[in-house]
């Protein structure tokens, strides 16, 4: 029997592993359940994503508000020093005087 031959008798013989028209409805059952099953998992991931993304958001916007804040208080320290520094030469030239 050629390999053709022999697979065909294969694919007819009663060992064969293709369903029973009589299984049908099963599979199509456990087909539509796993389908409905997968689009649970596939909504629950979309809702995920939504979620890290808006923590991501609020992190960073956290840390621009540090950021500037940082900023704020390194151009007020910078002004005190200006200050300090024209008080103090101002001083120093009255005593020179």
């Amino acid at each position: 029997m050629n390999s053709q031959a022999q697979a065909y008798e294969g694919m007819t013989s009663s060992g064969s592993s293709f369903a029973s028209p009589s299984q049908d409805p099963l599979y199509s059952q456990q087909i539509s359940a796993l389908q409905a099953e997968l689009e649970q998992v596939r909504k629950a991931q979309t809702d995920w994503q939504v979620q890290i993304q808006a923590q991501i958001q609020m992190q960073m916007q956290v840390q621009q508000a540090q950021h500037n804040q940082l900023l704020d208080e390194m151009r007020k320290m910078k002004d005190q020093l200006s200050e300090k520094e024209v008080a103090t030469g101002d001083d120093a030239s009255t005593d020179s005087e």
